[in-house]
């Protein structure tokens, strides 16, 4: 109470400043000029504030927005009074209207203030216990899986517009959870972001999900916890399982880029292929992946990105940390942990 108390000693005097400035116009040639001149100036007046900086910029901005609102108020007040004079109606007279209008105007701010936070807090609370423990039955291709509110998740709708779903934002857990206990979860897209930046994480690992382990997920653990940068894991960083198109070879592309440069072979048959900035590795077996090196003390290894055929109908890209020394073995556990955590969805 004492806080509104000081909230209204500050902003009141601003508010009646803009009020009477414009509630006495009663004709209507005065009060149009009148009107357009005070929108102008409160144009350039908010303008400069907004543009200012400092400890008193904020302060600033909420005087000349009450002094918009109290100008705003006095016009409507102004032309209410207009109207009741050309209609000749007593209800309208400016004895009845301006303090009327005084206390409306100055009141909508904090009503829509306040509806607007009402409507903010709807929107993001939290989904139903239901939706956070349980799990959500969903189809890929022709695969059926069932999916935890889990962080890190991101899921694509095979619907016209591309739905999307970060299972870790309110607003889209409680869509998707409705849209898969009703039956109708069709996804083209399941991307696992299993590394982030800390403050995305510590969002992220609020949800219950969190909060007891996971044995049955092998990806749990890296979703529920940031990735230090000088460690190398041996699951992917990031993934994605998609709905492949038909006739589509997904490593086309990469693997003729790759082609085009000179090879060179380790005594271990390691491959490596320079392009400009990127780096190919590829094993003996084949088996290749895109990286880059980011000659960084803070990030010492080499960034890696495989795409693979799932199935016929699925293919599944994965991101992951390697270094050339490690390549070899490190992306076929890689490789290995991908297919298991795709697997651990599986219904």
């Amino acid at each position: 109470m004492q806080y509104f108390g000081q909230l209204l000693s500050f902003v009141g005097p601003a508010y009646a400043v803009g009020f009477l400035a414009m509630c006495f116009w009663w004709r209507w040639w005065l009060l149009v000029p009148a009107g357009i001149l005070a929108a102008v100036l409160a144009k350039i007046e908010f303008a400069s504030v907004n543009a200012s900086d400092g400890a008193g910029a904020a302060f600033g901005i909420i005087l000349v927005v009450f002094v918009m609102i109290g100008a705003a108020s006095g016009f409507a007040a102004s032309g209410i009074v207009l109207i009741g004079r050309t209609a000749q109606l007593q209800a309208l007279r400016a004895v009845f209207v301006l303090p009327v209008v005084f206390v409306l105007g100055f009141g909508s701010y904090f009503a829509v203030t306040w509806s607007q936070q009402k409507t903010r807090e709807a929107r993001y609370r939290p989904p139903a216990a239901a939706c956070l423990d349980n799990l959500h039955p969903a189809r890929i291709a022709d695969v059926d899986i069932a999916l935890p509110v889990a962080p890190g998740l991101l899921l694509y709708g095979d619907g016209m517009y591309g739905d999307h779903y970060l299972l870790w934002s309110n607003p889209d857990a409680r869509a998707f959870c409705n849209e898969a206990d009703g039956g109708s979860a069709t996804l083209k897209s399941v991307v696992f972001m299993l590394d982030g930046s800390p403050a995305r994480r510590e969002m992220e690992t609020k949800r219950p999900f969190c909060s007891r382990l996971h044995p049955e997920y092998p990806w749990a653990e890296m979703a529920c916890h940031l990735i230090p940068t000088d460690v190398i894991p041996d699951k992917p960083v990031k993934m994605t399982v998609s709905v492949k198109a038909s006739g589509f070879d997904p490593s086309a592309r990469e693997r003729d880029a790759m082609l085009k440069n000179r090879a060179i072979v380790a005594s271990d048959g390691l491959r490596t292929y320079r392009s400009k900035n990127d780096i190919y590795l590829q094993r003996p077996d084949g088996y290749f992946a895109q990286c880059y090196d980011h000659r960084s003390k803070s990030q010492p290894w080499l960034s890696c990105t495989a795409t693979e055929e799932l199935s016929d109908k699925l293919v599944i890209s994965y991101e992951f940390r390697s270094t050339a020394e490690l390549f070899i073995n490190q992306s076929a556990a890689v490789a290995a942990s991908a297919r298991a955590i795709f697997n651990s969805l599986k219904r």
